[in-house]
């Protein structure tokens, strides 16, 4: 009877092994062949990057082909809708985070919730995993940032006697308006030169990213005014057209008009060429600054508030199409990618830049050597917050972020004009 069992036993035992083989399972499975494809926008670094952790990751899991196809920049919005109209998709997207809300909402994109748990989502800041969160689940992957700041003239501000603000205690628009005034009556004096005491970079200014901070500030956090549109991303009436935001609308349209402190025409290289005290910009502008006009002596401090300090931050994200044929291999890519190990691969090849990760400076303080990179990233990780979450961005960008600023740039009636845009606003993404 022993004997009969046992032969009963071993038998039971070789059959599950062999069931287990069969199955994929034990030391002789066999990787599942699968393949992956990335889209990415033609934009510096940012092909190249890509493609590098592809490769990373392909060496790492060679039972995994990536292919990674790119457009021009100003076409890949367009070409996503066109993949996504389709049946076959790349799994993998870089996409902008301010673009996501609007992905989401007609369900072109996976929820990442389960790669980017919540006790996981402390290692990103806040502003970041803000942006790409809509209805409550996450539909992307945090990666590239940015941030803006102001960028000043130290020649122009020693000929009138005046410091910067120091970093944790940036000005207030009055009194960066006052301090400016202040320069430029002193270059005229001593330079004769007539200088703007601020120009962007395009002139006027224009672009939700730049403008809608100087308005948000005038708000305490969690205020309407602050918010700037409603939770649901559909309203702007109650938001932008509080009294406080009334108000920074009025010192917007008169550094125009009545202060002459901003040019409503375009000044090509206003800055870099003297013509300017100060500049609202991103990093790339220190870059360029110091290739093109390596001779001008300027610094960086953040930007001036009225009632509370922020930069909004946006950037590459990865994100996963509803339609990918792979979205368990796709999400474990993203997931590298967006890993310590997929940040050096990326930044070895496309350079440095400014990211949502937390403490990744401090770990590879190499990679983080300039100063201006550094100020940076102290600006976004202290006064960084997400843009106006909305599903309807691309219009809320458009019709606010670019045409209502130039209306009052041009010396519009603000009453009217606000309202006049918000209606439009609000008419056009509810028929979306």
């Amino acid at each position: 009877m022993y004997k009969k069992t046992l032969t009963l036993f071993l038998i039971f035992g070789l059959c599950m092994l062999a069931s287990g083989f069969a199955n994929g399972q034990g030391e002789a499975t066999t990787p599942k062949q699968s393949e992956l494809k990335i889209f990415v926008p033609q934009s510096p670094g940012v092909v190249d990057g890509v493609k590098a952790i592809a490769d990373a990751y392909m060496q790492k899991s060679p039972q995994v082909t990536i292919t990674v196809r790119s457009v021009p920049f100003n076409r890949y919005k367009e070409q996503l809708q066109v993949m996504w109209a389709s049946n076959d998709v790349d799994d993998i997207i870089t996409t902008g985070s301010p673009d996501i809300s609007n992905y989401a909402y007609y369900g072109a994109l996976l929820p990442l919730d389960d790669i980017l748990p919540q006790g996981d989502k402390s290692q990103f800041i806040q502003s970041a995993i803000d942006a790409v969160t809509y209805n409550g689940k996450i539909y992307a992957y945090p990666f590239r940032e940015a941030a803006s700041a102001i960028f000043y003239n130290k020649d122009y501000f020693k000929l009138a006697g005046i410091e910067p603000t120091p970093l944790d205690k940036p000005w207030t628009w009055n009194e960066w308006e006052q301090n400016v005034k202040t320069i430029r009556t002193a270059v005229k004096q001593k330079t004769g030169k007539d200088v703007w005491g601020i120009t962007f970079l395009s002139n006027p200014g224009r672009g939700d990213f730049w403008l809608t901070p100087i308005i948000r500030s005038a708000g305490s956090p969690g205020s309407p005014t602050y918010q700037a549109i409603s939770p649901d991303g559909l309203t702007l009436h109650g938001y932008a057209d509080t009294p406080q935001a009334m108000q920074a609308y009025q010192f917007y349209q008169d550094l125009y008009t009545k202060e002459k402190l901003a040019p409503t025409a375009e000044v090509p290289d206003a800055f870099g060429t003297g013509q300017s005290i100060t500049f609202l910009s991103f990093l790339s502008s220190a870059n360029s600054l110091l290739k093109d006009f390596p001779d001008l002596s300027w610094g960086i401090m953040p930007m001036p508030y009225f009632k509370t300090p922020l930069t909004h931050t946006g950037g590459f994200t990865y994100a996963i199409s509803a339609k990918s044929k792979n979205p368990t291999v796709a999400k474990d890519f993203v997931k590298f990618a967006g890993s310590d190990e997929g940040i050096k691969t990326y930044f070895n090849i496309s350079g440095s830049d400014l990211l949502s990760r937390k403490g990744f400076s401090e770990r590879y303080p190499q990679y983080f050597e300039d100063p201006n990179l550094q100020i940076f990233s102290q600006i976004l990780e202290k006064y960084g917050q997400a843009r106006p979450n909305t599903p309807g961005y691309v219009l809320y960008n458009s019709i606010i972020g670019f045409n209502l600023f130039l209306d009052l740039a041009s010396g519009a009636d603000i009453q009217k004009t606000v309202e006049s845009k918000i209606n439009e606003f609000e008419t056009q993404v509810r028929s979306m």
